[in-house]
């Protein structure tokens, strides 16, 4: 009885760990452009925060979120990263709970582990953006759907359908990753319980319902798009790398090891299971052919969004929307690496599925290294201290980039700032006075425009993946 005690509190230390994990990578000032546009976004009454949601390309739900909690703990980056930590401690919380019961204590404490430290994970697990918040969701309806097969319950039902709304409201392709859970869904109540297709069919009623008023939103949304923004093609170079997206770690050996790893485990389950259906075909264990079937709504989604990238005139899709899967594609590694035989080393026997946690571990020290590098390598303190005490309002701006990413992230840090979109614009109000001081920022590899004057140099700052050189004209 004791050891059993001992083992239950297992997970709900390892959630405690991991969540420290993430935890530790928020306490710093660095943002980049789209972290800076969804936190100027939520800088305003919660009136502006939705009226400025419905004029964007994605749907609302992370900003009102964002807004509430900002509201409660302050306007700060920490608080702001802390509210996109929450999701992956809610999707932990899954693997301690739920995926723990389902498939047992081995797979949920693995899952959790995985949540942690694959690639991707902690990257977006704590950026300022819906990412997070859409993984939770879209996962969750994976986990549910098996829920709802193993024990159709009033209750597993409610949880799918409600996850898998709210992924709609997080973003369009956490939906996209959810579509394809119905789909098997549908294909498992078509093929082996077909007298209760009407329990999928209720369910899919009341998604269509309560996603009807994000569906309008998106339709308007998706109807001006082009004026927005448009990815790079989705080339066959390019898609190839999306299929190794989830794997690579930035350290070539481990990213090989990872991948291959888990193409073995994939031939493992695959020779498994057709050698227990030529035995037997009651033999083959529900919860294996739902693992594999986990590793699919990536590539699924990887095939829709190539599809789409070719019919919309702007193309929609890139490597980050693929992240929403990621959470079932490590499920179906948490599931299977238990079920792996041991190896004779050295006369000793050797389970295979040490050697996996091993690679996970070491994973995760890889990609914390750099997580950390990325968060922390660079303090923009300096540059905030100099904004604070030197830009009033009424001065202006005028980044000069490549990209807007000066231009939406100083006027983050500064939003004292009016900024101007070109030199003739910026040197317009700065001599018909509605422009007290204009501050040039040219970011590294850039040149001041010529037709400005010659400007006096403020100095060289640096933030997040950004450095430029900061000029003042009076």
């Amino acid at each position: 009885m004791k050891q059993k005690r001992s083992l239950s509190l297992i997970p709900w230390i390892l959630l405690l760990v991991c969540s420290a994990v993430y935890v530790s990578l928020i306490f710093n000032q660095n943002v980049w452009m789209d972290e800076a546009f969804t936190a100027s976004l939520v800088r305003t009454d919660m009136a502006g925060v939705i009226h400025s949601s419905m004029l964007d390309t994605l749907p609302p739900l992370y900003n009102i979120i964002l807004k509430l909690m900002t509201d409660l703990l302050g306007y700060r980056i920490p608080v702001m990263k802390l509210t996109s930590v929450l999701p992956m401690i809610f999707t932990m919380l899954l693997g301690a709970t739920t995926v723990r019961k389902r498939h047992g204590l081995l797979t949920g404490c693995i899952w959790m582990l995985c949540l942690t430290c694959m690639p991707l994970m902690l990257h977006f697990g704590i950026e300022i953006r819906m990412y997070s918040l859409g993984f939770f969701f879209a996962t969750a309806s994976g986990v549910y759907a098996y829920e709802v097969i193993c024990e159709s319950c009033p209750k597993n039902w409610i949880l799918f359908t409600l996850f898998s709304v709210l992924a709609g409201y997080s973003h369009h392709f956490a939906f996209v990753s959810v579509g394809v859970v119905y789909f098997f869904l549908l294909l498992y109540y078509l093929i082996r319980e077909r007298q209760h297709l009407k329990r999928w069919l209720f369910c899919l009623l009341a998604t269509f319902l309560f996603y009807l008023p994000c569906l309008l939103i998106t339709l308007k949304q998706i109807s001006r798009v082009s004026g927005y923004f448009s990815m790079p093609d989705v080339t066959l170079s390019v898609f190839v790398k999306y299929m190794i997206y989830p794997f690579i770690t930035g350290q070539t050996v481990l990213s090989v090891l990872l991948l291959f790893g888990m193409l073995a485990l994939l031939c493992f389950r695959l020779f498994t299971t057709i050698r227990a259906l030529k035995k037997n075909r009651d033999a083959v264990d529900a919860s294996d052919v739902y693992a594999m079937l986990c590793l699919l709504p990536y590539y699924f989604v990887l095939l829709f969004g190539t599809v789409i990238s070719k019919i919309m005139t702007a193309n929609i899709f890139v490597d980050r929307y693929l992240f929403f899967s990621c959470g079932l594609l490590w499920l179906f590694f948490a599931i299977e690496v238990p079920h792996l035989p041991a190896v004779s080393v050295f006369k000793k026997q050797l389970p295979l599925s040490f050697a996996a946690l091993i690679l996970v571990l070491l994973t995760g020290v890889a990609v914390y290294r750099g997580e950390w590098k990325q968060e922390y390598g660079v303090d923009p303190s300096p540059m905030i201290s100099y904004l604070e005490e030197q830009v009033s309002p009424g001065d202006g701006l005028l980044a000069v980039a490549d990209s807007e990413a000066l231009y939406w992230c100083l006027k983050f840090y500064s939003p004292d700032l009016t900024a101007y979109t070109s030199p003739e614009k910026a040197m317009k109000a700065l001599e018909e006075g509605d422009c007290n001081r204009l501050w040039v920022a040219v970011e590294e590899g850039s040149m001041v425009p010529g037709s400005l004057p010659e400007p006096e140099t403020a100095g060289e700052f640096a933030f997040d993946r950004y450095r430029f050189t900061l000029y003042r004209l009076r």
